[in-house]
């Protein structure tokens, strides 16, 4: 099974100030990524131990965050949440070593030469990612029509909405606008911009190109009949 950026977030499962707030979740991270480097971790498996050591390193701090006397009253998956977010944005050891180039295929995809994309500018459409169970795959569904790009996950419960803008050669940026979903709405913001460039257009499917981070990543968006 692939490791990426999206099976890192899912296994990260407010205060005195605002200062203070975000001074808290940047020393966990900040902790998490050291231990993640310095053990060497490089199956996102095996990240569970250092999460818990630097859970219970900190927890005076914790506990004073969350104005909590017990551990049972801290809201973990928001912590995991923060934690998760900051790791990926800010961690290049998570990110070299969890991460590769492809999501839902195990080759890169060079351009078709004569891709053609304005019946891609509305339809129904799906991605898979990783979930907690090896076994199993996450699937998000995608709706695009004129400027809107909307993503649907867990059966529903969660969305993200981003803006679509087309440009030439098959590329277009998506503005997020908002998000219910923990994970993304703690990664983007209001205003945030996501370049893609399409790379072919199959009859089931159609590969993506996002840059993001400095690095380019390739992604499968499967066609809904």
């Amino acid at each position: 099974m692939k490791k990426n950026i999206f099976f890192l977030i899912l296994f990260l499962i407010s205060s005195n100030n605002i200062i203070y707030s975000q001074d808290i979740h940047d020393k966990l991270s900040t902790e998490l990524c050291q231990c993640l480097e310095k053990k060497q971790i490089k199956d996102p498996n095996k990240l569970a131990p250092c999460f818990e050591d630097i859970i219970i390193n900190n927890i005076k701090e914790i506990k004073k965050h969350y104005n909590a006397e017990t551990i049972e009253e801290i809201n973990m998956v928001e912590i995991g949440n923060k934690i998760g977010a900051k790791l990926i944005l800010e961690c290049k050891y998570a990110l070299n070593t969890f991460t590769t180039g492809t999501i839902g295929n195990e080759k890169k995809v060079k351009k078709q030469s004569d891709l053609k994309c304005s019946k891609l500018r509305k339809g129904e459409f799906y991605y898979l990612t990783p979930s907690l169970n090896p076994k199993v795959l996450d699937t998000t569904f995608v709706t695009i029509s004129n400027n809107m790009f909307l993503e649907r996950m867990k059966n529903g419960r969660t969305y993200s909405l981003l803006e679509i803008k087309w440009k030439k050669n098959c590329e277009f940026d998506l503005l997020f606008k908002e998000s219910n979903d923990p994970i993304k709405r703690e990664i983007s913001k209001k205003g945030d911009v996501y370049k893609y460039e399409i790379l072919q257009n199959n009859q089931n499917s159609v590969f993506l190109r996002l840059n993001w981070l400095g690095k380019d990543y390739q992604f499968e968006l499967f066609k809904l009949k």
